[in-house]
């Protein structure tokens, strides 16, 4: 009973705390939800090299704010630390949950306001590179 107790616990705390995405698994996810499957490669760079595509993922920056989640979505605009706000009306601890969709939404909102240039790990990683192939994904 205890082992049964033990690993319901280690599942729900996984639940609970984020997931690691596959690179198909969040081009899939990505791409049903309405980004061109063109653009797939670059988004795949910018979360390898923003979160390693760990949900979960968070980071201080010198400045004070707090990136949150794959796309490390920052809180001084984009969400808010404290419940729902920001430009994309979403609680922080929203964007590094295991539900990635409201993080799709948000990045979205970034890119269509700023591009890919939003993010300076798409800038210094991703941008005129070699960028990871997802034909393998579909």
């Amino acid at each position: 009973m205890r082992l049964f107790l033990f690993a319901l616990g280690l599942v729900l705390f996984g639940v609970a705390h984020g997931k690691t995405f596959t690179k198909c698994e969040l081009a899939r996810l990505m791409f049903n939800n309405g980004f061109p499957k063109s653009q797939l490669p670059d988004w795949m760079c910018l979360v390898q090299s923003e979160s390693n595509f760990k949900s979960e993922a968070t980071n201080k920056n010198t400045n004070g704010s707090t990136d949150y989640g794959l796309f490390q979505i920052n809180n001084k605009y984009w969400c808010s630390s404290s419940g729902v706000g920001g430009d994309c009306k979403i609680s922080c601890s929203a964007l590094i949950d295991n539900d990635a969709t409201d993080d799709l939404k948000c990045a979205k909102l970034i890119y269509n306001r700023h591009g890919f240039n939003a993010w300076y790990g798409w800038i210094n990683k991703c941008q005129g590179k070699t960028l990871p192939t997802v034909s393998e994904c579909f």
